[in-house]
């Protein structure tokens, strides 16, 4: 039991570092592309939408997927999963947040992908003609992406499972306990 538990508290600070990871990876992707924002001639116009439109809606959305991870973080202290075993109503929100932090990383990973895909086919040969010589595309900021996000869907499955775990193990010591003093109690009565 206490193995189990000493795993949830570790589990914890696994999800709050990788909580933290997400977000600081959504800052330096909202950062990573900037050069290209404030272009202006026709030619660069598929560049200039591509930055305006999509670009811009996927990192307001990825930000507030991972405010909401740093809001889990907080709800996990607020239900005191980093010093007890969860309680059946604490283990019904946390897996719920649990569900809905996979459900971002899922979409955050899939629409990373469908950037990629948009930004390898961007034709950046006429971007000379608003000052920006030798701009070469750069992918490494979506393959870390991919990383960090998959990190984080296995992190939410098993900080899930290991709460599952951890209020499944103290539920049976509990009755455990119960019947064993229930049995010294029949014991004293017979005597």
């Amino acid at each position: 039991m206490e193995r189990v538990f000493k795993t949830q508290k570790i589990m914890a600070w696994v999800y709050t570092a990788a909580a933290l990871l997400v977000f600081l990876y959504t800052l330096i992707f909202m950062t990573e592309y900037k050069d290209l924002f404030g272009l202006k001639l026709s030619q660069n116009s598929q560049i200039s939408f591509f930055h305006d439109s999509v670009l811009q809606t996927f990192n307001r959305q990825i930000f507030a997927l991972a405010l909401a991870g740093i809001v889990m973080v907080a709800v996990s202290f607020f239900l005191e999963l980093f010093s007890k075993v969860p309680d059946r109503f604490a283990l019904f929100v946390f897996l719920l947040l649990l569900v809905f932090c996979i459900g971002g990383s899922v979409y955050a990973f899939s629409n990373i992908q469908a950037i990629e895909s948009f930004y390898q086919g961007l034709d950046f040969q006429y971007l000379y003609l608003e000052g920006m010589d030798g701009y070469e595309p750069h992918f490494t900021t979506f393959r870390i992406g991919y990383c960090i996000y998959a990190v984080q869907i296995l992190v939410c499955v098993a900080y899930g499972a290991v709460l599952l775990l951890s209020h499944t193990q103290f539920v049976k010591w509990l009755r455990k306990t119960a019947g064993s003093e229930d049995g010294v109690e029949k014991e004293k009565r017979s005597a």
